[in-house]
């Protein structure tokens, strides 16, 4: 219908892909209508929530951090107005009140310190845990900086690449730019009246992020969400502590959304586990639509979008999933929530 240049989806149910399609181009560094196929690497934009937040609990089974611990008991000089009060708990769960704080690239390490001096003179922005309220970054971004603080500070990529791409065998999945002899799609798509971005730098400004700068295939960004199906545990090996993982997929502000209907009133909080988003028991929230799995009902959903051109999604109890995306955003926009809505419904009942 032209909502999109170009889009792809692996899906797969017990951890076997059932099928996989590319159709239409993508846009690169050098030309605007390049063929899509399954090997382009995609931004996977918050999609990478969902990645960190496995990161931060294969550290938490290394009695490294605990989901409870203040920040500043690991980034002592994050405090001041507030700062001490937010845990790692409320990072993960967008709710440690940082939602407006300002970002800029981190794609360097001069970067990276740039944007922790500025979060540790943001001040907060409400109380932490008292609501959920979307952190584009902040909240993944200090989670990630306790782990590199517990790690000896190693460079987020690279402990990215040692705690879970490794173990898992996924070879695209990245936190680092690409290299130029690399296909990716350049999403959203720069307007046809200006010129294409000189460098990867200079088009993926989100690069790095823990909260949305990882790039990679479909394909493997689905095996994460495969590990999470096997519920932490790869090739007979727990990579995450099964009560570390059960706390990753439940509801952390159940009982305050469940008064808040009780009492006849619209939720302050929003049906976070510690990094994915998941469905839960109750009624279907508007955080549901964008996440493209509104008109789903089983308790076991869980998944993450990332803005507008990538959604992924897994059950818990069917043990489907899959890895949507498209090459630039949809058009009207409009055409986001139903469009990849219908693609988890059609996609989760051609896995039956």
């Amino acid at each position: 219908d032209g909502i999109a240049p170009g889009a792809a989806i692996v899906a797969s149910r017990n951890g076997a892909i059932r099928f996989e399609k590319a159709c239409g181009t993508y846009c690169s560094l050098t030309e605007r209508q390049v063929r899509l196929t399954p090997e382009t690497l995609h931004p996977l934009y918050s999609f990478s929530k969902l990645i960190t937040g496995t990161v931060v609990a294969m550290t938490i089974q290394e009695g490294r951090l605990d989901y409870n611990d203040p920040v500043s008991k690991h980034i002592p000089e994050f405090t001041g107005e507030g700062r001490e009060l937010v845990t790692l708990r409320h990072c993960l769960t967008h709710s440690a009140g940082l939602a407006k704080a300002a970002s800029n690239p981190v794609s360097d390490e001069a970067g990276w310190s740039a944007a922790l001096g500025m979060l540790c003179k943001y001040p907060v922005e409400w109380k932490p845990g008292s609501k959920t309220s979307y952190h584009s970054w902040s909240g993944a971004f200090l989670a990630a900086e306790c782990v590199r603080r517990v790690s000896g500070g190693k460079p987020w990529a690279g402990l990215g690449r040692q705690k879970l791409f490794a173990p898992l065998g996924v070879k695209s999945l990245s936190f680092e730019l690409p290299t130029e002899d690399q296909a990716w799609a350049l999403v959203p798509q720069p307007d046809a009246t200006k010129p294409l971005p000189k460098s990867a730098k200079a088009a993926l400004s989100f690069a790095g992020h823990p909260g949305g700068g990882c790039l990679g295939t479909l394909a493997d960004a689905l095996i994460v969400l495969h590990l999470h199906l096997q519920e932490g545990v790869w090739n007979s090996k727990p990579l995450i502590a099964r009560d570390v993982f059960r706390q990753m997929h439940t509801v952390q502000y159940e009982k305050e959304i469940a008064a808040a209907r009780a009492a006849g009133k619209a939720p302050a909080h929003e049906p976070w586990g510690l990094g994915p988003l998941l469905r839960g028991t109750g009624p279907a929230c508007d955080a549901h639509k964008w996440f493209c799995f509104y008109d789903q009902t089983s308790s076991g959903i869980f998944g993450h979008a990332g803005i507008d051109t990538l959604i992924g999604v897994g059950d818990l109890h069917t043990k489907k999933a899959l890895v949507f995306a498209t090459t630039n955003s949809p058009k009207p926009a409009d055409q986001t929530v139903p469009l990849r809505n219908k693609a988890t419904d059609l996609a989760f009942k051609e896995l039956a």
